[in-house]
């Protein structure tokens, strides 16, 4: 029984340094100094880390507790035109964006996170702008840059999610 007990106090030890691990591998800039009562800069981070982890792996659960999928008002998420052959794509349903990660999982799609640029808390949601790099069998030999727009409501997850190339 006191093995059980080390086990598992070692499991809820371990699980928070993973995820301090994942948010420690972009920077963070910006303000995200003034959250209301209930809400925290922790969370939206965390909230962050889901997302693109889902995405790159098209897990259907982790998308589905990242989106603010029963947010009133629903939620969208874009795609830019990243080369002449990527379609700008607009989504706002789980299925939809199930599907979408899926066949760009088979292009072996992956988004690497180098920083955020969180705008600061409006109320109960914090804006932020992440920068990333895009890749794809489809996408050419070299990594895109990419940014966004993306907005966490508090205790709900993400209900604007807009990417596109990073201008030059």
């Amino acid at each position: 029984m006191s093995r059980l007990i080390t086990a598992a106090a070692f499991v809820l030890l371990l699980v928070p340094s993973l995820s301090a691990q994942d948010a420690a591998t972009w920077r963070f800039l910006g303000d995200t100094a003034g959250a209301p009562p209930g809400c925290s800069a922790s969370a939206a981070i965390a909230t962050i880390n889901l997302w693109f982890q889902s995405y790159n792996t098209a897990d259907s659960l982790g998308l589905e507790r990242a989106m603010a999928v029963q947010r009133r008002g629903g939620w969208v998420f874009s795609n830019g035109h990243f080369t002449a052959q990527d379609p700008f794509v607009r989504i706002q349903s789980l299925p939809d964006l199930l599907r979408y990660t899926r066949a760009r999982a088979r292009r072996h799609e992956h988004l690497a996170l180098t920083a955020v640029h969180f705008y600061g808390w409006k109320g109960r949601t914090l804006s932020f702008m992440p920068f990333y790099s895009r890749s794809a069998s489809d996408l050419g030999p070299t990594p895109l840059p990419g940014t966004g727009k993306v907005v966490y409501a508090c205790g709900q997850g993400l209900f604007k999610f807009n990417l596109a190339p990073k201008p030059s």
